[in-house]
C-alpha cells in the first residue's frame, strides 16, 4: 500500500544547539552572539519546512530496483521524505560561511527528525504483520557545502551510488514522489533536502 502525506517536523532545540556547539563555529562571526539568536534563527529556517513523505510496503522484487541491480528482501518498505525546496532556497541566500555551516547543522537534524519519525511508523506497521524493521538502507541523502555529514547518514548502510542513480526516477513514478513535488531531472534529485530509503522487514525470531 502507497502511503502519501504531510507531517509536522519537531525542533529539537537542546540539540540542535549541542551540535552546533560542538561544531567549534564562531557563533559571534555567524551573527548570532546569544544563544537566543540561534533559536531565532532556527525558528526562521523551521518556518520554511515544507515536508512531504510517500512511502509503500513491497512483498516480492521490485522492478524498479531489480533492473539497477539493487537486492531486496522479500518484504520491504521503501521511502521517499523532503523537506521542501524552500529550505533550501532560504539556507542559499546566506552568504556568511559561518552561518551557513550552521544551517547545515540545523537541516540535517530536521531531516534526521523526519527519518527518525517515518521510520517509527513503518516499523509499527510491520509490528503489526509479527515482523521487525531494522536498518535503513539509502538511495539517496543530500550534501550540503558546508561542515561534515551528521552520524545518522554517516553510519548508515548506502546502496551503490551508480545503482540507485539507475533507480530512482523510476522509482519516483512508481512512488508518484510528484504528489509532493520530489523529481529526479537532469540526474539529479530535487529538492535537494530530500533522503530516499529502503527499510527491509525481517520475520520475528520464533515466529512460524
Amino acid at each position: 500500500m502507497r502511503k502519501i502525506k504531510q507531517f509536522k517536523v519537531s525542533v529539537h532545540l537542546k540539540e540542535i544547539l549541542r551540535r552546533i556547539r560542538l561544531a567549534n563555529i564562531d557563533h559571534a562571526a555567524a551573527g548570532f552572539p546569544l544563544e537566543s539568536d540561534l533559536a531565532v534563527f532556527i525558528a526562521s529556517l523551521h518556518k520554511t519546512l515544507r515536508p512531504g513523505v510517500v512511502y509503500e510496503f513491497i512483498e516480492g522484487q521490485c522492478l524498479e530496483l531489480t533492473g539497477a541491480g539493487i537486492k531486496q528482501q522479500d518484504r520491504f518498505s521503501v521511502c521517499a521524505i523532503t523537506l521542501g525546496r524552500e529550505i533550501e532556497e532560504a539556507a542559499l541566500k546566506i552568504e556568511n560561511m559561518q552561518a551557513a555551516a550552521i544551517a547545515n547543522i540545523v537541516i540535517y537534524d530536521f531531516l534526521k527528525t523526519a527519518v527518525f519519525f517515518i521510520a517509527d511508523l513503518i516499523k509499527e506497521d510491520a509490528q503489526k504483520e509479527d515482523y521487525i524493521t531494522e536498518c535503513y538502507e539509502l538511495l539517496y541523502s543530500p550534501v550540503f557545502s558546508y561542515g561534515p555529514l551528521p552520524r545518522f547518514l554517516r553510519e548508515a548502510v548506502k546502496i551503490d551510488p551508480q545503482a540507485a542513480k539507475t533507480a530512482l526516477p523510476l522509482l519516483f513514478e512508481r512512488l508518484k514522489a510528484d504528489k509532493i513535488n520530489v523529481k529526479f531531472e537532469d540526474g539529479k534529485v530535487s529538492p535537494k533536502a530530500t533522503i530516499v530509503f529502503m527499510m527491509p522487514w525481517y520475520k520475528k525470531k520464533g515466529k512460524k
